[in-house]
């Protein structure tokens, strides 16, 4: 059987043109030819859990400005992707941040969403 989407209540939140892709324990949100979300809640590792934030190195400051709630990865076995923020679901204010990030999206906000050859084929 599979498990629910989590942080489905967001939906509510993001574009209606939105293209939502399943994976193990994830759910990539694509917008626009890039992906700009990744909703992930799975037992292993769940210190990753919460929204991953599609973003460049660059912008990660202004971001983190704007919703405090967002962090840097934290992997103990390799280096980390240097173009992802995330939201921990256990976050204090994690649905008021995730809100804002959707209404980030929907205001196409530059800082949020990485180009890739399947979003722009998912999008398009």
């Amino acid at each position: 059987m599979k498990k629910p989407m989590p942080f489905d209540f967001l939906l509510d939140y993001l574009p209606a043109k939105v293209v939502i892709k399943p994976a193990i324990g994830m759910y990539y949100i694509y917008f626009e030819g890039k992906i700009v979300l990744i909703f992930r809640k799975v037992n292993k590792n769940p210190q990753h859990n919460g929204i991953w934030i599609a973003t460049q190195r660059e912008d990660h400051t202004s971001l983190k400005a704007a919703i405090p709630a967002l962090t840097d990865f934290e992997f103990e076995d390799h280096v980390t992707e240097p173009n992802w923020l995330l939201l921990k679901d256990g976050h204090e204010d994690f649905e008021e941040a995730a809100i804002n990030l959707c209404e980030l999206i929907g205001r196409r906000d530059k800082r949020i969403g990485k180009a890739t050859a399947k979003a722009v084929q998912l999008t398009s």
